[in-house]
């Protein structure tokens, strides 16, 4: 988990792998198979639920002080901008990544091969996270009327709608291959 600056939460610095998931529900939904690096995707909302809960009474999280959940849209976006101003992210150099760079930081429609990608493969954005734009879109805990809010673009989705300020909100039951997750936090995060 990365403390999100001035913020009273952090976010996953990865977005929820197969593996992570794998441990914690005992399989994988994901519709890309044997890739224990790469994002679990065609998740519901409602599967993340189960999931936050399942990790959440673990003794050892328990123990962490540590209390996961999915972020707000908001908390999402100011932690996915990272400073920017722009339409993406910023780095840690202070360069802004555009259209024309987002490959630097991003799988998409572009570079993707239409696929999900292991985490981390890409340049971080300024507070340490990686890919907030591209590879899954990533559910979070805002509603819009009875549907959930996904932020971020997937490995399908075009640079525009990778953009940081890029919304799609679909039924709580809804999977798709490129549905995924990363999970925020209340409490420590130095693990004492």
């Amino acid at each position: 988990m990365v403390a999100i600056p001035g913020k009273d939460y952090s976010m996953g610095k990865y977005e929820v792998t197969q593996e992570e998931w794998e441990s914690v529900m005992g399989s994988t939904p994901s519709y890309f198979k044997n890739r224990l690096r790469n994002p679990v995707e065609t998740v519901s909302w409602n599967d993340c639920q189960e999931f936050v809960r399942k990790l959440n009474a673990q003794s050892a999280v328990k123990a962490s002080g540590l209390v996961f959940r999915l972020s707000t849209e908001e908390e999402w976006e100011f932690a996915a901008r990272a400073g920017a101003k722009g339409d993406y992210c910023k780095l840690a150099d202070g360069t802004e990544i555009t259209k024309e760079t987002l490959g630097e930081v991003s799988w998409f429609d572009d570079n993707s091969g239409y696929k999900t990608h292991p985490v981390g493969r890409k340049k971080p954005n300024a507070f340490g996270l990686y890919d907030m734009h591209g590879n899954v879109f990533e559910w979070t805990q805002s509603v819009v009327g009875v549907d959930r809010v996904l932020r971020g673009g997937s490995f399908l989705s075009s640079a525009v709608d990778c953009t940081a300020g890029y919304r799609l909100w679909y039924s709580p039951g809804n999977r798709n291959r490129n549905l995924g997750l990363r999970l925020a936090a209340s409490g420590r995060t130095d693990g004492k």
